[in-house]
Formats: structure tokens, C-alpha cells, sequence
């Protein structure tokens, strides 16, 4: 034969001219319908065909022709290509001459027919398991999981590339060592044990901590053998969900201190309550002249006992509020020592001594209190933590006007911070103690640079840490505080009606006692309707009323009050014993009232009410 051509289809009507030698070369890579080639009639009819001269064929014009002008081939024996009974394409060979190819060579193109189909079929096969072997490895590299396949022995055959960010080594660094050597210590032996479970039939799924380039992180991962390997091998897929069980344990902490801000206020007002009256009868014994030295010691320090608990409450309460910021003109060294009363117990429990060097006189700055609370709690925590393996150790807070700057520092007598570590010390989340989830002190950054200051570690050595918290002053609260802080008031209330509304029985009868030693007229109600009986009845100067009470509470009564007697309700003065919710502090904001706090001091009292009565005189004579 001169010529041959191997022809396979490509679809259902077309068909390519995969290969082609002598004549036939200007057919390769041609591609026909299989309607218009005898090789496409013949692939469709299943037959082997033969023509003596092709040219000679009846079947019509043949679009190959044109390709074989310059070297036609007659004499054409067309071979059928069989796959599984499937028609895949056919084999032709050809003859310049004329010539009619005899059974025996058609037999023989027939076998040479069977062999090349075998031959398609396997090479399909192989290809087909190469595509397939790409995806998988395309799939295996780019998973964002870190996938292994590890031996009976432990030691890791394959990894991927997410192996760099789940366990800090190159997936080639990865081969060939055991995944046990990148658990923290504690660990080892139950990743090997959770592993022989997986190598025994088990579908295992467990979570262990590891070390990635000096920190420790959680690591999820499911292990399985994989079925008819050999060896033995297990697979196995892990993710770091650190950021995930650290954000779940925020929001348990989260929605646990929501749960105790809601018991504190709740406790605040029946603990505020009858501190209030302990406080009220202290202070009406004080006021005996017939009291001897040591009775008045001792009164004394009930009074002051009394407003101590008081305080704490009360810093609780600041502690636990969830309020929008509300910036304000503050007294730095005020909230530092409120911060050291809510911290003593657990200071005094674990032997630490705190050392305070308040600057007298220091200006004020402008913030929120009690975002600026968080951040010297947090400061104080980050310290106790970091003595806590000493168990004992001094904390000390200094304050310092430095400029137009107010400088607060924590210094502690800890390890110090590692120097790995201080660059990521602000960062969420970033931790070097086995407690905490390493959000305090980003937080931390973020309060104080918004409230245009700066936090930093001013030194560390093994011989403790500093660190330094910079804020503006506010410099237009300066002559106001003074200005407040030189007033001083004598009260002149005899005579003077007061109504006053509580649901504590104690209290009210603390108030009958405080009237007459300072003559006043006092009528006692216990909720707003027993209240407005009185009012409806009687003539009152003045109205001292709690927010909170059973019945008709503070605002209902008021909101009555304003409207059949507004000259009155604007002589009100409101008591609390509890948080001031945002119902509550919307209701004052509007009102305009004034409002003392549980227990109160009866001074202030009378200084409230001089105030009102003072301002309603002038309202009168202005009139």
C-alpha cells in the first residue's frame, strides 16, 4: 500500500482525521461530516468496504479529493474501527494504482482494525486517569483545609499547601515527619492514640492544641483509613478553629456578664434600699448633741461602713451598665480608686500588694467613664495574671500630669513580656498566658485611641512590665470643677412641705424623723397613687420621690403630676437605688429633675430641695 489514514469520530456527524501517511498526508487533522467520505459510510454501516478505483465510486463528489489532486490515491480498502460493539472511526489503506485489495489483506486490515481499537481504548483509559489524577491533585493542593495522608508509623506521606497555615511548615518541611511532633507536649500522646483509632476502622474526630511559630492554637481535625491502600494509610483534614472557640467564648462571656449586669441592678436596689435607711438613721443620730465621744465614733463608723457598701454597689453598677458612650469631663484618679475598690478581694486573695501614687490636683480628662473604667480593670487584670505564677507580687498605679497630657501607668513585678511578643501585644485575640482570650488589651488600644490618647509598654524586663496610658486633658472642666468644689450651702428649710415617695417603709420613717429634727412638714406615701391622693388634698412646696417602686412607679406618678400640677412636678426630686436604665435616663434627661442616688446624704438633700425652692422664687418674683 502507498497510503494510510486513521479516521475518528468526533461527534455523531463529523469525524477527524487523526493520522495520515504517504498520499494521504494533506488529510491529517482534516475534519469531514462522515456523510460526504466513504470512510464515514462505511464507519456508519459497520462494513468493510474496497474499491478498486475510487475516483470510479457512484457515492457522488468526495471533499477529500481536493487534497489528493497532486498525488491521488485509487485502489482504497476502508476497514471499519469497532469499540464494544461502538463504531469510533475506521482505518484506509490505498494504492496509487488501481488496484482491488484482496480478502486476505482486508482480513488482515481487519485484525490490524481489532488491535488499533484496543489500542484507542487503552490510551482513552490513560488519559482519562491522568485528567482524573489532575483534578484530584488540583483539588488535594487548593482545599482550604490542610489535608495529609499519613503511614501506619505516624509519619506524614502528602500534604497540601493550607499545611503552612494550620501547622507553620511547608507541606515538603511536612513530609516525612510524624503529626504528634507539632502538638504541644500535653497533646502528643492522645493525637497518637486518636490516630490508632483511625488506623483501626474508627472515624475519628477530635480537637487538640498545636504549636505554630510560638503560639498555640486549636486545631479541628476528622481522621479515616483509607479504604484497600496499601500500606496501611489514614487521611486526614484539619482547620484551626482558635478564632472560632475564642469568639464562641466571647459570646458566652458576653451574654454571662449581660446576665450579671441584670442580677447586680437587681441586687443594687434591694441591697441600696435599706443601705439607704441604715444610712439616714446614721446620720439623724449624728445630728443628737447629747451623743457621747465614743457613741459618736461609733455612729461614725457605721455611717462610713454604710457608705462604703454603697460604693461598691455603685461601682458595680458603673462596672455592669451597657450604655452608649457618653463623654464626659472625668476625674482620672476618681476611677482609678473606684477600680481598686472592685478589685480588692481579688487582689487581697492572691497576695498582691497595691501601691497608688495619685498626682493631687490632676486634671480632668474627657471620656466615658465607663469605657475608661474597662481599660484600668483591664490593665489591673493583665497584671494580677501576670504574677499569678509567683502568686504573690506589688502592683503599682501612678497618675501625673505631663504638659497638656494626663499619663496613667500600671507597673507589675511579673516575667515581663517575651520580645516575640511585643509587637503583637494589641493585637485580638494574641495571648501569652494560659488564661484570658487575649482581647483585653486590644480593646483596651481601641477605647483609648478613640478617645484621641495612645497605650504602650513603657518598659519590660524579667523584672516586671509598665505599661503607660496617655490622655488629653480637658482643660474647659478645669474651672468648673473648682468653681463646684467652692460652693458651699447652708440650708434654711423650716417650714417647708415635703412629700415624700417610697415604697420602703424604713426609709419613710427614717424622712418623718429627719422632718422634725429639721422642722420640716413631711407626708410620706408609699407608690405614686397612694401620692397623688395627697397631692389632690393637701399643698406641698416640695416632692422627693423614688424612680422604682411597686404600684405606680417615679415617672407614671410624675407624668400625672405635670399635668394637674406642673408648678409642683417642677419641684420633684428623684431617688434611686438601682441602675439607671435607658427608659430611666431617657425619662430624667426629659424631665430635667434632679436625682440623688441611693443612700443619699441628707445634706445633699437639703441642698437639692434649697435649689428648687430657690429657683421657684425667682420664677414668681420674675413673674
Amino acid at each position: 500500500a502507498d497510503a494510510a489514514a486513521i479516521a475518528l469520530t468526533t461527534d455523531a456527524d463529523t469525524f477527524r482525521i487523526a493520522h495520515a501517511t504517504g498520499p494521504a498526508s494533506p488529510l491529517r487533522d482534516k475534519t469531514f461530516a462522515i456523510g460526504d467520505l466513504p470512510m464515514g459510510k462505511e464507519t456508519l454501516s459497520g462494513r468493510p468496504a474496497r474499491f478498486e478505483n475510487i475516483f470510479d465510486s457512484k457515492d457522488g463528489p468526495n471533499p477529500a479529493a481536493a487534497y489528493l489532486m497532486a498525488d491521488p490515491v485509487r485502489g482504497v480498502a476502508i476497514i471499519p474501527l469497532l469499540r464494544r460493539g461502538e463504531r469510533i472511526g475506521a482505518i484506509a489503506v490505498g494504492s496509487r494504482a488501481p488496484r482491488l485489495f484482496s480478502d486476505a489483506e482486508v482480513a488482515r486490515l481487519e485484525t490490524l482494525a481489532d488491535l488499533l481499537a484496543v489500542a484507542l481504548a487503552n490510551a482513552e483509559l490513560v488519559e482519562t486517569l491522568r485528567q482524573a489524577e489532575w483534578r484530584f491533585r488540583t483539588l488535594f493542593r487548593a482545599a482550604p483545609d490542610a489535608v495529609l495522608t499519613m503511614f501506619e508509623s505516624g509519619r506524614i506521606r502528602e500534604a497540601n499547601d493550607a499545611v503552612r497555615d494550620v501547622l507553620g511548615v511547608y507541606s515538603l518541611q511536612a513530609i516525612g515527619r510524624t503529626l504528634d511532633e507539632f502538638a504541644v507536649p500535653v497533646e502528643r500522646a492522645r493525637v497518637k492514640r486518636e490516630l490508632a483509632r483511625a488506623f483501626a476502622g474508627e472515624a475519628v474526630r477530635f480537637e487538640a492544641r498545636f504549636q505554630r511559630e510560638g503560639t498555640v492554637h486549636t486545631l479541628s481535625l476528622a481522621a479515616r483509613l483509607l479504604p484497600e491502600a496499601t500500606p496501611p494509610t489514614v487521611l486526614c483534614v484539619g482547620r484551626d478553629v482558635t478564632t472560632e472557640r475564642d469568639m464562641r467564648a466571647r459570646l458566652v462571656e458576653t451574654e454571662r456578664l449581660a446576665a450579671v449586669g441584670q442580677l447586680v441592678a437587681g441586687v443594687a436596689h434591694e441591697v441600696n434600699n435599706p443601705l439607704s435607711t441604715i444610712s439616714a438613721f446614721a446620720q439623724l443620730l449624728l445630728r443628737d448633741g447629747g451623743l457621747s465621744p465614743d457613741q459618736r465614733e461609733s455612729i461614725d463608723v457605721i455611717q462610713g461602713e454604710t457608705v462604703r457598701a454603697s460604693q461598691v454597689v455603685k461601682d458595680l453598677l458603673t462596672f455592669a451598665r451597657r450604655s452608649e458612650s457618653q463623654p464626659q469631663p472625668l476625674d482620672l484618679n476618681e476611677l482609678i480608686e473606684r477600680t481598686v475598690r472592685v478589685s480588692s478581694y481579688e487582689l487581697g486573695g492572691k497576695q498582691i500588694v497595691v501601691q497608688t501614687m495619685l498626682a493631687p490636683l490632676l486634671p480632668c480628662v474627657h471620656g466615658d467613664p465607663r469605657q475608661l473604667q474597662q481599660v484600668i480593670l483591664n490593665l489591673v487584670t493583665n497584671a494580677v495574671q501576670a504574677m499569678a505564677a509567683d502568686g504573690s507580687g506589688t502592683l503599682r498605679i501612678t497618675s501625673r500630669a505631663e504638659g497638656d497630657k494626663v499619663v496613667l501607668e500600671v507597673a507589675d513585678t511579673g516575667p515581663g513580656v517575651p520580645e516575640r511578643a511585643r509587637a503583637h501585644i494589641f493585637e485580638p485575640f494574641f495571648t501569652t498566658k494560659s488564661e484570658g482570650t487575649g482581647l483585653g488589651l486590644s480593646v483596651s488600644y481601641g477605647i483609648v485611641t478613640a478617645h484621641g490618647g495612645s497605650i504602650t509598654i513603657a518598659r519590660t524586663s524579667r523584672d516586671g512590665t509598665v505599661f503607660r496610658v496617655t490622655l488629653p486633658c480637658d482643660d474647659d472642666a478645669v474651672g468648673e470643677t473648682l468653681s463646684l468644689a467652692s460652693e458651699s450651702v447652708e440650708p434654711a428649710l423650716e417650714g417647708v412641705r415635703m412629700l415624700f415617695v417610697d415604697d420602703e417603709p424604713a426609709l419613710r420613717s427614717a424622712m418623718l424623723a429627719f422632718g422634725k429634727l429639721r422642722s420640716l412638714a413631711v407626708t410620706t406615701a408609699h407608690d405614686g397613687n397612694a401620692a397623688l391622693s395627697f397631692v389632690r388634698e393637701l399643698e406641698f412646696d416640695v416632692v422627693v420621690c423614688d424612680l422604682r417602686m411597686p404600684g405606680m412607679d417615679g415617672p407614671a406618678f410624675f407624668d400625672v403630676l405635670s399635668r394637674e400640677r406642673p408648678s409642683l412636678a417642677s419641684r420633684t426630686i428623684f431617688v434611686t437605688g438601682d441602675v439607671v436604665g435607658e427608659a430611666s435616663r431617657l425619662f430624667l434627661d426629659s424631665s430635667s429633675q434632679p436625682v440623688l442616688s441611693k443612700p443619699f446624704e441628707f445634706e445633699k438633700l437639703e441642698e437639692a430641695i434649697l435649689g428648687l425652692m430657690t429657683q421657684s422664687l425667682e420664677a414668681v418674683q420674675a413673674w
